[in-house]
């Protein structure tokens, strides 16, 4: 049992690497599911890379985030919609 100053607590040094451990494994599950779509950065860079692949401007480029078991993003045209989408991983790369 824990001990403090004004008396006894009822955290212990083990309950509390548990939770640690437990909230750094779901903080890194949720950044891998969620992570990319949700950090400015990486989905402007995913935009422009995008927006390049396709050759036109920011209206003729699809971008969709797909969470599964391998989560990755996918590159489209709007104006080509039979065309096969482009898969840009899961990282792309910021050009800060």
């Amino acid at each position: 049992m824990g001990v403090s100053a004004i008396g006894a607590s009822s955290f212990s040094m083990r309950k509390v690497r548990t939770g640690l451990a437990a909230f750094v494994l779901l903080g890194g599950g949720a950044f891998y599911l969620y992570g990319p779509a949700v950090t400015p950065a990486l989905n402007s860079a995913a935009s422009s890379e995008c927006n390049d692949l396709i050759g036109g401007n920011y209206r003729s480029y699809q971008l969709q985030w797909v969470v599964g078991t391998k989560p990755h993003w996918l590159c489209s045209n709007r104006f080509q919609p039979g065309e096969r989408p482009v898969d840009l991983g899961w990282w792309v790369t910021p050009g800060f």
